[in-house]
């Protein structure tokens, strides 16, 4: 443990955060909103807290590894692989199998970030997507809770690392399509461009398969 830089990110995040070896408890209604000036190691933390909360919470049936990247250290490296999330007795409990990493995070109850109830309401189909696609979509919906639940629930394929799963509605996929759309048209890069082609066609592809059954 860096004892230094547990004391720069607990006080920049309003002292939300306590490590002890490596296990982080935090409550959320302490961390830095999305819009506050933080050093950048406070803001991912508060980043990272919050998709966990999400995560957990749109679903508190679903136990097991979530689509939310570990931002512990391997070494020198992010560890990025996938953090196991479910809701305990005292909170919102997260673990990393590869590097160790785990954590407690409580006061999310009622905050922005809580999206218990915000499942999938009706007949579903499944969407497919990828971890880059998810890191344009979760940074276009910081201020959009409801798309935001839907990319909570993404989980990751069994079988295909970097692939991603949900369960939505056509009607929830279609206003996804709409979020894409708006990106594109404010988007120049080419590269962008590109991934956000493979979004549209990967949702009309779920969604055609809704007319199909």
């Amino acid at each position: 443990m860096d004892p230094e830089l547990c004391g720069r990110l607990t006080r920049a995040a309003g002292h939300a955060c306590l490590r002890s070896v490596r296990t982080w408890t935090t409550d959320l209604r302490h961390m830095p909103p999305p819009s506050a000036a933080v050093p950048a190691i406070a803001r991912e933390r508060a980043d990272f807290t919050r998709e966990v909360v999400e995560a957990a919470t749109v679903d508190p049936a679903v136990v097991g590894l979530s689509a939310v990247a570990c931002i512990g250290r391997a070494g020198r490296q992010r560890c990025r692989s996938r953090v196991r999330v479910g809701i305990g007795t005292e909170g919102i409990e997260w673990s990393c199998d590869a590097c160790g990493e785990s954590g407690l995070v409580t006061g999310f109850a009622g905050t922005e970030s809580d999206f218990t109830g915000q499942g999938p309401r009706g007949r579903t189909v499944v969407w497919g997507f990828e971890d880059d696609e998810r890191k344009v979509l979760i940074a276009a919906t910081t201020n959009a809770p409801a798309l935001r639940a839907i990319f909570a629930r993404a989980r990751p394929h069994a079988e295909l690392p970097g692939l991603l799963l949900l369960k939505a509605t056509v009607k929830e996929l279609d206003e996804v399509y709409t979020l894409v759309e708006e990106l594109t048209d404010a988007t120049r890069s080419r590269k962008r461009l590109d991934l956000l082609d493979g979004l549209r066609a990967s949702l009309c592809s779920s969604m055609d398969s809704d007319v199909m059954r």
